[in-house]
């Protein structure tokens, strides 16, 4: 006993150690000011639009404090702006020194952002004028004027001061002294130990014969089974090869089922080509009339292969599609360089390409109209092409347009109507390859999923393994399948968390931060590009760098997303294994696929731990694990890997000391204090009441009351102090915030407030009905994965409707199976649940869900999933129970259901 007490007050005097520390050390805080009163109603004025002849003047005197950065909000309107840069330099108002400047290009502002100066010495108290130009704008963008506050500052127009000032915001760089994280860190640190040493005092002897006990029937057993064992040899040695029977059959379904894909689905695709737009429109439109009825574009390509040209065509709704379209593709690169101009003249001295004749009924609205070559051309990077077409009489005046770009676009290629030059150019697409690597990328997936097939039976049914093991097998093969059919950034909101990782990463390699929406990357990793929709490129990427190392590894400055509070706890797994691809020169596709799968490989394990635990219910867990939703944001650099993969262990503890007949061990104290904390860690916290459901576990596993209510009040005041150290500001958002600054995200929709329902709380009562009966139906398609990616790749509603019902068949018991859990329990269950779900819908009414929708918006299935261990308990029941165990069988059915779950993915992402 006395070495347990010196053992406690040496951790509490590291404890209180770190407290100082942490209080004593310096800390670099970020604050805005110059956005007071910033939100929907603000946003009502703004300046007129910047050109080349305006100029805006801002006249600020920083505060005494050092500024590190100031930006101004600007908004393209209704406008699309293409052309031009914004120039923004603040100089000394004193010596007219430049303090800083910077410059944007108007394609990159999209809607709106904010736009401004970075100072790399950051002034202090300094007085400034910024001035903010155009160049090369006829028609630019506008900033906003704050028409709710009064903020420091004067704005000037055309050298006329404005009556209200520029929206802006200005940063502050300040040192601070933590002492409200450290104290809730300390007190965090005190009630784990607190935890663990209070079991390990409260360790008594009534466990330790029930434990003895229990391990004598255990070598009892033993001694049977391997007594057992000689009678039982002929037997398996004839089970073994009837079962070899029920391996083929399984082998050459899957074989049968991706044959049917290969045929219906890839073999298409194969035989189409790789599209980019290389003329890209801007909705304008030239129709087919008498005047126009032969058309001449000349277009230079920038492609180092070349397979066809396409031109984007435009149907009206009374467009018959009678007639025909001829079109003749010539290589006039030689000709140009014998002197012969471009002049809408037939072509002279070219290789004809293609020529055929286009029926218009095979026309496609807004599509673009496709000239493959007879031959692919190599290196045609700076080869010219001339592409005719001639319209019959049928299409004059008939609604038929070809989509155009604006004028002035596209200098370099030159357009002739009829033999007249126009200004205007087609709109056009380059084919740049076949697409014959699918056959290859394909047949990979087959074998991969002919290896797990046949590894998930030998397993389950030859060697009758333990789920657990069964489940480690097959749920990191299925991440591999998955790895490369949702291909990186086709999840939701990944790019988001590739960037997280990225900058997680660079600060382990002692990289510095390159601010708010930037990061360095490696050249190769900055270049590559996937899209966030299933396309045929994504596939091509990882066909060609999957076995790459990285060929250009100098850092460079990359666009990326904003940064947030968001902890390196959530992403570690990802950035392991980004950081350990770095460390190795993998290429970009790898690091990509070995950082998701390492997301996978920490679900897995924390999963495979929890279900090693389980003393009932861990089918339940499998089906739950392997769910195409829960795969799909597993096999990402989702967090929900680490927050899904830690809360499924959480409550496995709870349910193990529940309901095994053993002691509470002060490391299970210890983990479970661990995990509570983690998992406030992601989605805002939205997941805390899971931490209650450990009230579950009776006293007479810790030996007693006193130290089992002693261990319950440490154990759920972790993640409350963990809550509060973590979400406070967000909590203070929704509590505070009014209808005036209440905002749908970061867009200017109003949203809902807490206020408001606390005066009419009968019109939350109507928003949760109406969102009970209009969205049920959609929770629980999601919650299984009916729609995948961004909610675009839709599989059958058949492969959801099986697994939520083997879900509910694996929480029903065998009639021999101990019932477990109680009334009593269950309805506490079912609270924890609802505290749950209520926390997610109110989450996402306060935050997402604009004034005056009739529903809760932005809510997904995917959220429920964390606790829907926990709620499967409940199903639990003496009436309807099986009367041998079928958890074979469901294991079984779970892999068949993947595999129809695969069949539906690659129908689904190949469509073109």
């Amino acid at each position: 006993m006395e070495n347990k007490k010196k053992w406690a007050i040496g951790y509490a005097v590291l404890c209180i150690l770190y407290f100082a520390v942490s209080v004593l050390m310096p800390h670099d805080r970020l604050e805005s000011r110059g956005l007071e009163g910033i939100g929907k109603p603000s946003l009502k004025l703004k300046t007129e639009a910047i050109t080349d002849t305006t100029e805006l003047r801002f006249e600020y005197l920083p505060d005494a404090q050092a500024l590190s950065q100031l930006s101004f909000y600007f908004t393209a309107g209704t406008e699309v702006l293409n052309q031009g840069e914004i120039e923004i330099c603040a100089r000394d108002a004193r010596s007219g020194e430049v303090l800083a400047s910077a410059s944007y290009d108007l394609a990159d502002l999209g809607e709106e952002a904010f736009w401004g100066v970075t100072f790399e010495n950051e002034p202090v108290g300094q007085a400034m004028i910024v001035s903010i130009t155009g160049k090369n704008i006829e028609q630019g963008p506008y900033i906003w004027l704050n028409t709710e506050s009064e903020t420091t500052g004067s704005s000037y127009e055309g050298g006329q001061q404005l009556e209200r000032n520029l929206i802006y915001n200005a940063v502050y760089r300040t040192q601070v002294h933590y002492v409200k994280k450290p104290l809730l860190t300390t007190a965090m640190l005190l009630l784990l130990g607190a935890l663990f040493f209070l079991v390990w005092r409260g360790k008594g002897g009534a466990g330790r014969g029930a434990d003895a006990e229990c391990q004598k029937q255990k070598k009892g057993g033993a001694l049977r089974e391997k007594g057992m064992a000689l009678g039982q040899a002929v037997k398996r040695f004839y089970e073994k090869y009837k079962k070899l029977l029920g391996l083929g059959l399984l082998l050459f379904v899957t074989a049968l089922l991706f044959l049917y894909v290969y045929d219906v689905q890839i073999r298409k695709a194969m035989n189409s080509t790789h599209r980019e737009v290389v003329m890209k429109d801007n909705s304008e439109l030239l129709p087919v009339t008498a005047e126009s009825r032969e058309m001449v574009q000349y277009y230079t390509t920038a492609e180092k292969e070349l397979v066809g040209l396409g031109v984007r065509m435009d149907l009206s709704e009374n467009f018959a599609g009678e007639g025909t379209i001829h079109a003749e593709v010539y290589d006039v690169t030689d000709a140009r360089k014998n002197g012969v101009s471009e002049s809408g003249s037939p072509a002279v001295d070219g290789s004809l390409l293609c020529a055929a004749d286009i029926s218009a009924s095979t026309l496609l609205d807004g599509q673009y109209m496709g000239l493959i070559f007879d031959e692919s051309q190599k290196n045609t990077r700076g080869r010219t092409y001339e592409i005719r077409l001639e319209f019959s009489e049928e299409l004059v005046d008939s609604g038929l347009s070809v989509v155009v770009t604006p004028e002035g676009y596209y200098p370099e290629n030159r357009f002739f109507v009829n033999g007249t030059e126009s200004e205007n150019r087609l709109s056009m697409n380059a084919h740049t390859y076949f697409n014959l690597f699918l056959k290859k990328y394909f047949f990979g997936v087959f074998l991969l999923a002919e290896f797990l097939c046949a590894g998930f039976y030998y397993l389950t049914f030859i060697r009758r393994c333990r789920i657990e093991k069964v489940f480690l097998f097959t749920i990191l093969c299925l991440g591999l399948l998955y790895n490369v059919m949702l291909t990186p950034y086709m999840t939701p909101d990944e790019s988001y968390h590739i960037d997280m990782t990225y900058r997680h990463s660079n600060t382990l390699l002692g990289i510095e931060s390159a601010g708010e929406n930037k990061c360095y990357k490696r050249a190769d990793d900055a270049k590559l590009k996937f899209t966030s929709e299933p396309s045929l490129e994504n596939y091509k990427n990882i066909y060609d760098g999957l076995f790459h190392t990285v060929k250009d590894g100098r850092l460079v400055e990359a666009e990326a997303t904003s940064t947030t509070e968001a902890s390196i706890i959530v992403y570690l797994p990802a950035v392991f294994g980004m950081t350990m691809a770095r460390l190795l020169h993998l290429g970009t596709v790898p690091m990509l696929l070995l950082a998701r799968w390492c997301s996978l490989l920490f679900f897995a394990l924390m999963t495979y731990w929890g279900m090693k635990k389980l003393p009932f219910g861990k089918v339940s867990l499998f089906l739950l694990a392997i769910l195409p939703m829960n795969l799909q944001q597993c096999t990402s650099f989702s967090y929900d890997a680490v927050l899904n993969g830690v809360i499924f262990l959480y409550v496995c503890y709870c349910i193990a000391l529940t309901y095994e007949e053993r002691e509470v061990k002060p490391v299970d104290m210890a983990v479970m204090g661990i995990l509570a904390v983690v998992m406030i860690y992601g989605k805002s916290g939205i997941y805390l009441p899971v931490a209650l459901l450990a009230l579950l576990i009776p006293a007479k596993r810790f030996g007693g009351k006193r130290t089992r209510n002693l261990a319950m009040l440490c154990l759920c005041l972790l993640p409350v102090l963990g809550f509060l150290n973590k979400n406070a500001v967000a909590v203070n958002y929704i509590t505070t915030t009014t209808e005036a600054t209440a905002t749908v995200g970061s867009s200017t929709t109003a949203g809902y407030t807490l206020g408001y329902f606390l005066s009419q709380p009968l019109e939350l009562v109507r928003i949760l009905a109406n969102t009970l009966a209009d969205k049920s139906s959609f929770y629980l398609m999601s919650l299984a994965g009916q729609k995948m990616g961004w909610v675009e790749i839709e599989i059958s509603e058949v492969i959801p409707m099986l697994f939520l019902l083997l879900l509910v068949l694996s929480a029903m018991r065998t009639k021999d199976e101990p019932q477990y859990v109680k009334t009593g329990q269950k309805w506490w269950i079912a609270l924890v649940c609802a505290a749950c779900m209520g926390i997610i819908l109110a989450g996402m009414l306060l935050t997402w869900t604009p004034r005056d929708h009739i529903s809760i918006e932005g809510v997904q299935g995917r959220y429920f999933i964390p606790f829907m261990p926990a709620f499967l308990l409940l199903l639990r029941n003496g009436r309807l129970t099986w009367n041998r165990s079928p958890e074979r069988g469901l294991l079984y059915a779970g892999l068949v259901g993947q595999m129809l779950t695969l069949t539906y993915l690659i129908k689904a992402v190949l469509i073109l």
